[in-house]
């Protein structure tokens, strides 16, 4: 029986039984056949988390590269319709270094703008992705793309442009070859449609003008109860019984204005005021010319304007030929004594403009008309630029913020020179040695002082508004009173028409909103 119970006297068939159990074989075969697919997912993942990573590096440099050109973009691009090739290379310059040649082992390396219709600049960029482990199975390259596009955007926006038209207007910057004037309308022209070009519709924005000298011509802005009903000038009178051969008394003369809409020349001479001597401390209800969002008053000649008149004023007792001194006291004369309309010291520039949508052809219509002469009141240019932007003055039913929609204030002051009053003046104080209203021969103060010292104040005025103020200094240096008016970061050096051009594109960049549309 023990002989039965042997190992060797088993069958055979149970030695196959295990072998057919015995799993170790079909493992072996199984990961042999594995292997080809696992690589070509491991080799994939890696493939494609490298494409991933360079897609999403491609996408940073094409927005880069197309933020770039559209911040660069310039006033030509919008008015002629293509991109610049200095555009073009400041924006193929930034991608360049945001995706270097070779990056990520990237080949046929490829970046594209165009200038679309609404002067945004779209952007397409592409690149092959050798690949590693894929390559066993065929696929060599993987391409990847990208899309962008960088516009500016406006929000309802007022600009109100006070702009020096003063004598010095008419010459020419070095390296220019039109004058100041002219290359201030091209100018302003190629900010108004780079700003059209960039507005949504439904969208508010508004310009408003200030041509300043030696006054600012508004008389057509004003209504009849802001303007005083009779008014006193350093004017004369005929001494019919005086003096054989005839005479003039020179002297104050009262006069009715109730035709000042057709009989005065539009400017006008400003309300009641002071001579300052602390700025920090200013009295506005004795300054009133410095409120500027007090609305005048009917009857209360204090608080209204004065049309100006200037062939009935004359320079009390200034001659011709420049002899003479002034005179607060009246002088009867057979004597001419200086009348400033005639002279031409007093100078009334074209007229104001309050804020409105325009079209381009009333906008070409109103610079037409700007024409340089005067000297250079840079405070009557601010005061009334300020007026006429406030959202809480003597225009707040027009100025208002529409219903849930803010607006943005910009105010920008243009000029090409130093402050430049003169004594011989008809200007929107009078004749000052004999008006002495905010100054006088004896004041501590210069005139060119005194009339600093109220554009100071009167910028920050404006500014306490929520007003933007940006100062562009046109062939000519900024000084700290024009630095100083509008703070780091808003102002500007021109010193030709190029760089005024780049001025006001800053200025239409900043005011938009510039960013990535796609």
């Amino acid at each position: 029986m023990s002989d039965l119970l042997h190992p060797a006297s088993l069958p055979k068939r149970g030695l196959f039984a295990r072998l057919a159990r015995d799993a170790a074989g079909n493992t072996l075969a199984i990961v042999a056949a594995s292997i080809a697919p696992i690589m070509a997912m491991v080799g994939g993942g890696i493939d494609m988390g490298r494409s991933y990573l360079a897609e999403s590096r491609l996408q940073q440099a094409c927005d880069a590269g197309v933020l770039a050109a559209r911040k660069k973009l310039g006033s030509a691009a919008v008015v002629t319709g293509v991109v610049p090739t200095d555009v073009s290379d400041v924006g193929a310059r930034f991608f360049n270094i945001n995706y270097r040649v070779g990056a990520y082992g990237t080949k046929n390396r490829q970046f594209a703008m165009t200038l679309e219709n609404d002067y945004s600049i779209s952007g397409t960029a592409t690149a092959d992705v050798p690949t590693t482990i894929m390559g066993i199975f065929g696929f060599t390259n993987v391409a990847v793309a990208a899309e962008c596009q960088a516009r500016l955007n406006f929000s309802n926006t007022d600009v109100m442009m006070v702009l020096d038209t003063t004598g010095s207007m008419a010459q020419t910057n070095p390296g220019d070859s039109v004058s100041k004037i002219t290359a201030l309308k091209a100018t302003v022209t190629a900010f108004f449609l780079q700003i059209a070009a960039s507005t949504k519709p439904g969208t508010r924005v508004r310009y408003g003008f200030v041509p300043y000298s030696t006054n600012v011509n508004v008389g057509a802005l004003l209504k009849d109860e802001w303007v005083v009903k009779d008014w006193s000038y350093q004017s004369r009178k005929i001494n019919i019984l005086g003096i054989a051969g005839g005479a003039y008394t020179y002297q104050p003369v009262a006069r009715n204005v109730a035709d000042w809409r057709t009989a005065s020349n539009g400017c006008i001479e400003e309300r009641k005021t002071y001579e300052i001597t602390d700025y920090d401390n200013v009295d506005l209800g004795r300054a009133m010319d410095l409120d500027i969002d007090l609305v005048p008053t009917l009857g209360n000649a204090d608080s209204q304007w004065r049309p100006m008149y200037p062939l009935l004023v004359y320079d009390r007792a200034i001659k011709w030929d420049g002899s003479g001194s002034f005179s607060s006291a009246a002088v009867t004369t057979s004597s001419e004594y200086l009348n400033p309309g005639l002279a031409g010291y007093a100078a009334c520039p074209p007229p104001a403009a309050k804020l409105q949508s325009l079209s381009l052809a009333s906008l070409t219509s109103y610079l037409s008309a700007l024409k340089p002469r005067g000297s250079t009141y840079h405070d009557i240019g601010m005061i009334w630029g300020g007026r006429l932007l406030s959202p809480t003055g003597i225009f707040a039913d027009e100025n208002a913020d529409l219903p849930g929609k803010p607006t943005s204030r910009n105010l920008i002051f243009l000029t090409d020179g130093e402050t430049a009053p003169l004594d011989v003046s008809y200007a929107s104080y009078g004749v000052e040695p004999l008006e002495k209203k905010r100054w006088s021969a004896g004041s501590a103060r210069s005139l060119t002082q005194t009339v600093e010292a109220r554009f100071t104040f009167a910028c920050k005025e404006v500014r306490k508004k929520n007003i933007t103020v940006w100062l562009i200094a046109f062939g000519t240096a900024l000084n700290p009173v024009l630095s100083d008016c509008a703070g780091p970061g808003h102002t500007f050096e021109a010193s030709d028409s190029t760089k005024l051009s780049q001025a006001f594109d800053d200025i239409a960049r900043s005011i938009g909103d510039l960013r990535i549309s796609r």
